[in-house]
């Protein structure tokens, strides 16, 4: 799945990369926009951990939809100022040193990723909820799917009036496209797979009922794990674009990046799922006791399956 995701990010790029005119700049646009919103609500997809430990009822899973609704609207108003205020201004143009028409291109590309942290977070929450009752084979059923979404899109808009009127909207309608599919398809696995399966409420066997302030409390630290790690990509290209002066350069050397970035992230973004592993499979977890399982997974087999990842990370 994580490799599919990294290929997906290329066929993205080709989808900029397809325009005659201004490609290198459109990139460039691009990839400041994804970067800084993977920042800024990427983060939100660690609820993914939130649904594999707390939701054990059907009042759990309706505090962390409340959870995450709330998320994404903050999201929305955040990119929405970012595109119209001085604020963005001052982070896209002055900070990193862009001409006025990389500016104006990235924070339009930003306003129009303003929805996607929210169906992002929705997926990622049922994903959780999936993964806990072992259906990790759908939920990586529904990020191929989001994968083959998106670059079939890419090709379908590449033969539109789009490339002439709004290259931008290329990948990123591509990429809301995906997201729509596999949100659709995790909320279905969940509603035909767990909703009826599990009870209305939680109770002591399970742990008893989580709450929000819960939910939050063990969310935050991950995010805060994650908007760590995501950190470095805006980072570089705030060096990189400073350091050469918003030039023609600069722009060049920001569009590499985000071609090549997802290349680089191929062996290691493994890390950041292998924590999945644990906490659905621990017998000592009081919510995965009612959680059928033919199979015994022990603590040895989990370190097993880990030496085996990172043996494909550095063949690859």
């Amino acid at each position: 799945t994580l490799f599919a995701l990294s290929v997906f990010q290329q066929a993205l790029n080709r989808g900029i990369a397809a325009v005659k005119e201004d490609a290198v700049e459109m990139l460039a646009s691009y990839g400041l926009a994804y970067s800084l919103m993977k920042f800024f609500t990427g983060p939100m997809s660690d609820f993914k951990n939130v649904g594999l430990v707390f939701v054990n009822s059907k009042r759990d899973r309706t505090k962390a939809v409340l959870c995450m609704v709330v998320a994404g609207a903050v999201a929305a108003v955040f990119h929405t100022l970012i595109a119209y205020s001085d604020l963005g201004y001052y982070i896209i143009n002055k900070l990193h040193h862009v001409d006025e028409s990389v500016g104006s291109k990235t924070r339009r590309a930003f306003l129009y990723l303003a929805a996607f942290p929210f169906m992002d977070a929705m997926a990622w929450t049922h994903a959780g909820i999936l993964l806990k009752h072992k259906y990790s084979f759908l939920v990586g059923c529904a990020s191929i799917s989001d994968v083959i979404a998106q670059v079939v899109f890419v090709a379908i808009l590449l033969h539109s009036h789009l490339e002439c009127r709004e290259p931008l909207l290329i990948p990123i309608l591509s990429l809301y496209m995906g997201a729509l599919v596999r949100c659709t398809t995790l909320c279905l696995g969940y509603y035909r797979n767990i909703h009826d399966v599990i009870p209305d409420r939680s109770g002591p066997e399970m742990g008893g009922e989580a709450t929000i302030r819960k939910m939050l409390s063990f969310w935050w630290p991950l995010a805060l794990i994650l908007a760590t790690q995501r950190i470095s990509r805006p980072i570089v290209n705030l060096f990189v674009s400073r350091d050469l002066g918003g030039s023609s350069a600069a722009t060049e050397a920001v569009a590499i990046l985000t071609a090549t970035y997802p290349v680089g992230h191929m062996p290691y973004g493994w890390l950041t799922e292998i924590r999945a592993v644990y906490p659905a499979f621990d017998k000592n977890n009081p919510s995965n006791k009612l959680v059928n399982t033919n199979s015994t997974v022990t603590a040895t087999h989990i370190k097993k399956f880990t030496f085996v990842c990172m043996a494909l990370s550095l063949t690859v």
